[in-house]
This record gives structure tokens, sequence and C-alpha cells, in this order.
């Protein structure tokens, strides 16, 4: 059924004439008779009742009129939403993170971006790897902010590297130092986030290229949590640099083995909005000048 026929007919139900119908449209009065004509022998039925040059609807029109204006509505909202997928000045950007993100890096990538783009939208999600990845796979973001995927499909492209310090409680034998080897703690219990967060194959590489396996003590899903268990001494853990001090615990650097993650941007190959596409390239091409990124520096004391 064509649209602009639907669209005709609305226009003449809501006239009192074809030929008002036809001005307001712009279109030839019989190029709209012609118009009504193939609708109604498509229905099989009549739509309008004529009394002289008066079309007055009918049972069938009357059935037909809602349905139509519910129709030709969805259709033009399609072509404002088309519209705005294609302008990357307007839109919604889905961007998914790793929680251990939300502190940092996603706030200075968004405080860098928006002055560029101010009307455009984030629509934000964060979780585990493994979460995070199913958002992506499933089409409910565009794309993610995350450490090596474990997925094939998800292509990923590296933005900055981020050093991991070793979280120990105030009151740690090693609280004082400014940095340590991480076999140093090979006896202690370790604070991890649970199975499924690339923090914890992370940490367990880590230990286990320092000489050890860690013995894991607590598990979380959230780094704020970690640090307070820590702090509370259930034991030590690897994590991101904190944004800002946390009341009973240190973060350590570590000058063995050399302790980092690489945090990248994640997308599948299928369509993307432009206003997506926009932030892509922005955050892969100029998101990383030098002092961007000036919280994650952390000088290692090798002495």
């Amino acid at each position: 059924m064509d649209v602009d026929e639907l669209r005709w007919f609305i226009r003449v139900a809501e006239s009192r004439t074809v030929t008002e119908a036809a001005e307001t449209l712009h279109v030839s009065q019989p190029a709209l008779s012609r118009g009504l004509g193939r609708l109604e022998r498509e229905l099989g039925a009549p739509l309008f009742d004529r009394i002289g040059r008066v079309l007055r609807l009918n049972a069938n029109g009357s059935a037909l009129l809602e349905a139509a204006r519910r129709a030709v509505s969805a259709v033009d909202g399609a072509r404002r939403t088309i519209g705005e997928l294609a302008d990357p000045d307007r839109g919604t950007v889905n961007l998914a993170f790793l929680n251990t993100m939300g502190p940092l890096v996603v706030p200075h990538l968004m405080s860098a971006y928006r002055p560029r783009r101010p009307q455009v939208q984030f629509r934000l999600r964060q979780g585990g790897t493994e979460r995070i990845q199913q958002y992506l796979l499933d089409g409910v973001v565009d794309m993610l902010l995350i450490s090596t995927p474990t997925r094939p499909e998800i292509i990923w492209q590296p933005l900055l590297t981020e050093p991991l310090v070793l979280v120990v409680p105030s009151s740690h034998r090693l609280a004082g130092r400014s940095s340590v080897r991480l076999a140093e703690v090979r006896d202690e219990p370790f604070v991890m986030f649970a199975r499924g967060f690339g923090l914890r194959p992370t940490t367990e590489r880590l230990c286990q290229e320092a000489g050890f396996t860690p013995r894991i003590e607590c598990e979380g899903e959230d780094g704020a949590t970690l640090r307070g268990l820590i702090g509370a001494g259930c034991g030590v853990g690897l994590l991101g640099p904190g944004p800002a001090p946390v009341p009973g615990i240190v973060e350590l650097a570590v000058s063995a083995p050399a302790c980092f993650r690489t945090i990248g941007l994640a997308w599948c190959d299928r369509f993307m909005p432009a206003a997506a596409d926009a932030f892509r390239s922005f955050a892969l091409a100029e998101a990383k000048p030098p002092g961007m990124w000036r919280p994650f520096t952390l000088a290692l004391d090798t002495e």
C-alpha cells in the first residue's frame, strides 16, 4: 500500500472536496482521484460515498482512517530518525564501558567531545567484560570501552595504557613504600574482581609472572567495593588508579612485573549511526594528547 496514497486519503477525508484536498497536497485533481481509485481497488471496497462534488467517508473509510494516520505517523517518525542517524551533530551515542572506566576515562572523553557536538546525547551502560560484550553483540550499544575483548567477532583498537597499582590497607607493612615488587605480597590474601571481569584474568596472569598463584579471599564487581574490602583488611588487590585518595588504603606503584592494561574502543562490523561513528573517529584519532590521560601517569620507583 503506497504511503503517499494513504496520505492523500487522509487529506481527502479531512477536506470538504477533492479540489480542496488537491490544492492542499499540491497535486492535480485527476491525479488525486486516480490515487484514491487505486487504493479502493487494492482494498476491494469503496472508501467514500460521492454526493455531487463532495466525498463523505463511508464505514469502510472510517475503518481505514485511524490506521492510515498511525501508519503515516510511523513512517514520518522513521524518516526523522533516519535523518538523525545520518547527522553526526544529532542523535545518540550508545556506549558501554567497564565499571572501572567510569570515574576517569568516560568523563574525560565526554568532556573533550561534547563542546564539538553539543547536541549529541550519550546513553551509557556499564558492567563487566562479558556483560558489555553481550550488549554490543545484541545491538544494545554501538561500541565499548574495554580491555582486550574475548569474542573474535568484536573489532578492537587500543586507546591508552593504564598502569595497575597494588592497593593495600593503610596499616599494611608495605604502606609506607613508594613502590613494591608484586612478589612481595605472594603470601597475602587477594581481593579480586569476579570472573567475567577483565581485571580478573589480568591479575591472575601478572601474579603468575611474579611466580605465584594468588590466594583469593574476596570477590566483587565494583572497584569502590573492592577498595572498601581492602581497607577493611580482607587482603590486597591490583586495581587501576583511583580518581581520589580513599581513607584506609594506600595505592603503590608496582616495579616488577610491569603491571598495566591496555584500554581500547571496540565495535562490530555493522551499520553505525553517524553520531556514534563521529565519536569513534574522535576517540581513535584525537582523544590521546599527552595531557589528556595525565591521571593515569604513574612514575615507577625502580630502586
